[in-house]
């Protein structure tokens, strides 16, 4: 089932990709990490998944529970009827399932490969961010790794001509990763006024990796002059308009104590400069009839994320909600990405 492709031509989306509209059908039986571990206490916190509320909190003996209410209909918020939910704590973070009870397995949980496996980071390299957008948009947007030269550029490299582009991708039924690789692009602002490179141009290997079912993506890049952090983002649809980010950083994958302390301070900048791309862009799916999108070699990863989910909703609707082994956690992510489980 895995597939991998070098950077297409020029083209228009094929006929299958035309009917790809975000937010029109809600995947299901997936884990969804909905709040950091640090921050559930004994009482009560409230989460949605696909607006389905989710109450999580520690019980007296310091573990995780949590409830949910799945039949909203005709109920207010307040006279809800909850239930116990399937609840795991993992990677720093707090996961519920959404979808079937029988078939809540914690071996679906996604492997974080940089995250500690029982530990949260410190309080300095995680948070949220909100974005108004289905959480497909928010995925189509990551994967365009083109986007960053020119909504973030400032932090990641301005839109000037590199030596060489080449954008590879591999997928899966269930993931989605994207891999750019530049030879001579231009040093960032941000790197030559807080971090103090001097080369005026240096080779980067961007890569994107997202989980099509849990919105769940991980994000990281490699300087030849520079150093980088991998990024870990959840982007829980909480409703059709609405993306919950909560977002934690693998600092110790540098050796860069300064660097460790400065870069996670980004991390609401370049939120706002994706909400500003993505909250005029998701009326225009939701209100408008389908139409063609045009795209270059740089949207392949996108549009073959569109294919996926556009496979997955297929499945369900079919009555399939399982997964085929080994397609959700791919066991060289670690390798390909250049990062190591913290102890």
């Amino acid at each position: 089932m895995r597939q991998t492709g070098l950077a297409l031509s020029t083209r228009e989306p094929e006929a299958s990709e035309f009917g790809w509209r975000p937010g029109d059908f809600v995947l299901r039986n997936a884990w969804f990490a909905v709040a950091h571990s640090p921050d559930v206490s004994g009482r009560p916190l409230l989460r949605m998944v696909h607006s389905q509320p989710y109450r999580i909190w520690r019980g007296e003996d310091g573990r995780i529970q949590a409830s949910t209410s799945r039949q909203n209909a005709g109920y207010t918020f307040d006279k809800a009827r909850f239930e116990p939910a399937p609840v795991s704590e993992r990677f720093g973070h707090v996961w519920v399932w959404f979808g079937n009870v029988e078939d809540a397995d914690t071996d679906l949980i996604p492997d974080i490969p940089f995250l500690a496996f029982d530990r949260a980071p410190p309080e300095y390299a995680r948070g949220f961010n909100y974005f108004h957008s289905t959480y497909e948009l928010v995925l189509e947007n990551i994967l365009d790794l083109t986007h960053v030269d020119f909504v973030h550029g400032s932090f990641r490299g301005a839109s000037h001509p590199a030596e060489d582009d080449e954008v590879k991708f591999e997928s899966t039924s269930e993931t989605v990763t994207m891999i750019r690789t530049t030879r001579g692009k231009p040093t960032s602002q941000y790197q030559r006024e807080v971090l103090g490179v001097t080369a005026d141009v240096q080779d980067q290997t961007l890569f994107a990796h997202v989980f099509i079912r849990s919105g769940m993506c991980f994000l990281h890049s490699r300087y030849s002059a520079a150093p980088s952090i991998p990024l870990m983002q959840t982007n829980t649809p909480e409703s059709r308009t609405l993306t919950r980010a909560n977002y934690a950083f693998g600092i110790e994958q540098t050796t860069s104590h300064d660097y460790r302390r400065a870069w996670p301070q980004t991390a609401s900048m370049i939120g706002e400069q994706d909400e500003s791309v993505l909250r005029p862009q998701n009326p225009r799916y939701l209100d408008i009839a389908p139409r063609a999108d045009f795209s270059t070699r740089f949207d392949a990863a996108g549009l073959h994320y569109r294919q996926r989910h556009n496979a997955l909703v297929a499945r369900q609707k079919a009555g399939d909600f399982g997964y085929i082994p080994g397609e959700l956690n791919a066991p060289g992510l670690a390798d390909t990405f250049g990062v190591f489980r913290p102890e």
